[in-house]
């Protein structure tokens, strides 16, 4: 019997589009990807709903839940909703994508306790 992931629709949180394509995380199967991220078709932006760090880039980049992440290579920012340690090297952040202008989104991230 085989088991089943569930999958769910991904919307863009940029435009609101259902057509995304999902990449996993893992380095076995169809990609090596240390991150998991999904696309739009629509607009084109990458969304993280994933990252890896090293211990090394965990202290230089002071991650920490509630805190924001910038994405530069994308022009994107999300909120960490969660860090979780993976291994004796490996650390896994969670985000979710902050949606609006940056000032506001600073205020919002400021107010989570």
């Amino acid at each position: 019997m085989a088991i089943q992931a569930l999958q769910f629709e991904r919307r863009c949180p940029w435009c609101g589009s259902a057509q995304t394509q999902l990449v996993q995380r893992g380095y076995t199967g169809p990609t090596d990807e240390v991150d998991q991220y999904y696309t739009c078709h629509h607009c084109g932006k990458v969304t993280y709903e994933l990252i890896a760090k090293t211990a090394r880039e965990m202290r230089l980049g002071r991650f920490r839940a509630g805190g924001v992440y910038k994405d530069s290579v994308h022009q994107t920012r999300y909120q960490v909703s969660r860090v979780l340690k993976v291994g004796l090297n490996e650390y896994l952040i969670y985000l979710k994508p902050i949606i609006g202008p940056p000032e506001i989104a600073a205020t919002a991230a400021a107010a989570m306790p």
